[in-house]
């Protein structure tokens, strides 16, 4: 009896082993390689949309290629952004009567898609909300010890790492007739944010350690603004550049002071600005649309002065623009896609990409391919070139809101109902 239990005891020992080797050899297989790029913010690193990293897939489905799929307690329009092994992003589980639910900060495995920790931010009223939106579009901001979240129902809440509160910063509820999407972005000390509340819109500064306010400059009439702010480098210095009130603006970081503007751009503009070149890019979504690239060192209104070029035709809807490589690519609703010269402004494509429909998520770059995502959750994979060149076609199958995230060589695409990362072979 005694050896029948100790060769059972020891055949479990062997199952145990077993699992540990295999979970063990699956976290070697998942891990991220060493020294990959972070993506930390909205739009990742620096607001560019375009990550550094080679061997990105291109094409993933039934064949292979995802990695792994994590369902989400809810939906939201929030991006994730990734540091390390870990991906941070935002959701609202809905509970039953429009306007109740939970908002919720999720921590992921980027190994292995588990969710390590969920956090709930309790608002004592749930923003209104209106057309595609949802009280979770903003993106959350880490700088490797922390990561900072907005929520237009409640503010701005700070964790660590192991999802311990660290502050909070509660705002006036976001107002509007859409809801809040304007994401927090870092600059050195400073948290940045883009707001527009029932009483007032405002870009507001904090302490990033204790999310005391440093400065906040009040929005002109229109104050309405979905855009999230950029920082912008230039030979001059760096400068805060959002598109408000009717303008593109720069601003100063340490103080709040508007240093220049240009005018044409009108309420409600959803793109954020991009850089290359010397040059700011900055898009509006009235129709039909427009971009005008901006030349460094002007003061006061520069629109007559400043404006390298512009281009007028079908650029611009939600998705901000995006700058890669000498090329600014621009989409719109319809999946029409266009290339410009970054520095002359010439069209050098115009494109109707397979996947028609609406377009939310802003495209993303690295490898030399730029991905697009419509909302029907169908990816498009296109050649950075001077010439079209449609390289594959992927369905995540589900509607999808959220830009994309690049990081270890993989792709993370957040859908309304599951965060999907995709890479492997390439």
């Amino acid at each position: 009896m005694r050896h029948f239990a100790g060769r059972a005891a020891a055949a479990a020992a062997l199952r145990r082993l077993a699992r540990a080797t295999a979970f063990g050899l699956l976290l070697i297989i998942n891990a991220p390689p060493v020294g990959a790029e972070n993506w930390p913010q909205y739009r990742g690193p620096g607001g560019s949309g375009v990550s550094a990293e080679k061997g990105l897939p291109a094409k993933w489905g039934a064949g292979g290629g995802v990695l792994w799929k994590t369902r989400l307690p809810g939906p939201g329009h929030s991006s994730p952004v990734v540091w390390g092994e870990r991906i941070f992003l935002t959701a609202f589980a809905a509970a039953g009567e429009p306007g109740r639910g939970r908002l919720l900060v999720l921590c992921v495995d980027v190994r292995t898609g588990k969710i390590l920790w969920e956090r709930e931010v309790r608002a004592g009223q749930i923003e209104r909300v209106g057309g595609a939106n949802a009280p979770a579009t903003p993106t959350p901001v880490t700088d490797g010890r922390r990561v900072y979240v907005y929520f237009g129902s409640y503010g701005l809440v700070c964790f660590d790492f192991e999802g311990r509160k660290v502050w909070e910063s509660p705002l006036a509820p976001c107002g509007g007739e859409f809801g809040s999407a304007s994401s927090p972005v870092l600059h050195g000390r400073l948290l940045l944010l883009n707001c527009t509340t029932d009483a007032e819109g405002f870009m507001l500064a904090a302490d990033r350690e204790t999310g005391r306010t440093v400065w906040r400059t009040p929005h002109a009439q229109p104050t309405l603004s979905f855009a999230t702010p950029f920082v912008w480098e230039t030979g001059a210095g760096e400068q805060v550049v959002l598109i408000v009130s009717g303008h593109v603006k720069g601003f100063d970081p340490k103080t709040g002071r508007e240093l220049w503007r240009v005018g044409g751009f009108p309420k409600g503009v959803a793109p954020t600005p991009a850089s290359a070149g010397g040059l700011l890019y900055a898009a509006s979504n009235a129709q039909p649309g427009f971009v005008v690239a901006v030349r460094p060192g002007g003061r006061g209104d520069i629109t007559a002065t400043h404006v390298a070029w512009r281009h007028d035709k079908a650029v611009a809807s939600v998705p901000s623009p995006l700058a890669v490589g000498g090329y600014l690519f621009a989409l719109k609703d319809g999946g029409v896609m266009s290339c410009l010269d970054a520095k002359s402004g010439a069209v050098l494509w115009q494109q109707r990409l397979p996947a028609r429909g609406n377009y939310f998520a802003s495209p993303v770059a690295g490898d030399g391919k730029v991905y697009a995502v419509s909302e029907e959750g169908d990816v498009s994979v296109i050649a950075a070139k001077p010439a079209y060149e449609l390289i594959a076609t992927n369905s995540m199958g589900e509607r999808t809101m959220a830009s994309p995230a690049i990081s270890a060589g993989r792709i993370l695409i957040r859908t309304d109902e599951n965060l999907y990362c995709v890479g492997g072979a390439r």
